[in-house]
Order: C-alpha cells, then sequence, then structure tokens
C-alpha cells in the first residue's frame, strides 16, 4: 500500500470509527482504495463496513461462513445501564432532530444526568452515587466519540455513529425494556451490569 493508504489504515485500527466530517483525509483515503482496505482488515479477521447513508466507516469482527469464530483483535463492550439509558435517548433526540431537519445536534451533559435519573430503579436510595454512575456514562459515551466534545464546557454533540449502533430494530427492543422495566437493564435486573452490545468495534 501507498504511505498515505497504510496511515489511514492504522487509523481505521486505531479508531472506533471514522468520519467524512471528523476525518475528511482519511475518508477520501478509505472511498478510494476501499478494496485494499478491505483485504488487509480482512487478512485480520475484520470486516470493513461503509455507511454512506451518515458518511461513517467502522471496523467489525468477521464471522466464519460455517459457523464459530476467528482470532480477534476487538474488545466486545457492554454497555452498562446508565450508558443504555442514554444512548436511547440520544438516539431519539438525534432521530427527532435530524428529522426536523437540524444539521447538527447538541445536548447538555448536566441534561443527560438529568434523564438518566429518570430510570433510576424505585430501590434506588444513594441519589449521590446514581448520579455519579451517570456522569461517569456521559464521560465514556464521550471518550467512545458517539457524543463529540464542543468548545463549550459540558455540552456535546450528536454524532452519526448513534444511527449506526442503534438501528431502528434495536432501538425499540431497548427502548421497551426500559420501559417495562422502569430502569433495568434490558432482559436483566437492576443492578446487572449487562446491557447492550458495542456494535462499531474498537481495537
Amino acid at each position: 500500500l501507498a504511505p498515505e493508504v497504510r496511515r489511514a489504515l492504522v487509523v481505521i485500527l486505531k479508531r472506533r470509527y471514522v468520519s467524512a466530517e471528523r476525518d475528511p483525509e482519511v475518508w477520501r483515503i478509505l472511498l478510494e482504495n476501499r478494496v485494499p482496505l478491505e483485504s488487509r482488515l480482512n487478512d485480520m479477521f475484520l470486516q470493513l463496513i461503509v455507511d454512506r447513508n451518515y458518511d461513517v466507516a467502522y471496523k467489525r469482527q468477521a464471522m466464519p461462513d460455517g459457523g464459530g469464530t476467528f482470532p480477534t483483535l476487538l474488545h466486545n463492550l457492554a454497555y452498562g445501564r446508565e450508558q443504555t439509558v442514554l444512548m436511547v435517548h440520544l438516539r431519539g433526540v438525534f432521530r427527532s432532530a435530524t428529522s426536523a431537519g437540524e444539521d447538527a445536534v447538541f445536548v447538555d451533559g448536566r441534561e443527560l444526568v438529568e434523564e438518566a435519573a429518570n430510570y433510576w430503579p424505585p430501590s434506588t436510595t444513594n441519589h449521590v452515587e446514581a448520579e455519579r454512575a451517570a456522569q461517569r456514562a456521559v464521560e465514556a459515551l464521550a471518550k467512545s466519540e458517539i457524543l463529540l466534545e464542543t468548545a463549550e464546557r459540558g455540552r456535546y454533540r450528536i454524532s452519526p455513529i448513534i444511527e449506526v449502533l442503534l438501528p431502528v430494530g434495536r432501538l425499540q427492543e431497548l427502548a421497551e425494556s426500559l420501559a417495562r422495566q422502569n430502569g433495568s437493564p434490558p432482559g436483566m435486573q437492576a443492578g446487572s451490569e449487562d446491557t447492550a452490545s458495542e456494535e462499531a468495534g474498537r481495537s
């Protein structure tokens, strides 16, 4: 591969996702060299996913046709309850705003913490610790680049990757489960750490 293509490959391997907006040069190289980049990733048992609707690309674990698993370079992360609640909320806010014609969708970190409080289990007594958990969830989503930091402290822009991570079917499943269990993770009892799994790969 040419040096600039190899550099783009390193970015794709290191980052959770790349986008046309935030990584225009990497995005250009990716589109111009998609076949060889896909080939290099396939050599590592990875699949390159390019979503032209939202101009984002990410990698995920390739799966054998006959079942089983390949060796993996990726961590399979699970979102905690607070992160799951916030992702469902962010997906709804993003969809509503973009449907209304907004090009960029912003949220306030404090408002997200308050939104998470709406889903605290009735048994929650330590509200200080619950609020800290919600704040940690906001920070984790920012680290994952699902929330993009702005020049204004505590204010974030929602990345279009949220649409890819939570397709309509999965969104409805999570929303119904959260509502039914009053803040418990989908399919789990309150307090469990297992919830929605990460779709976009992370090296």
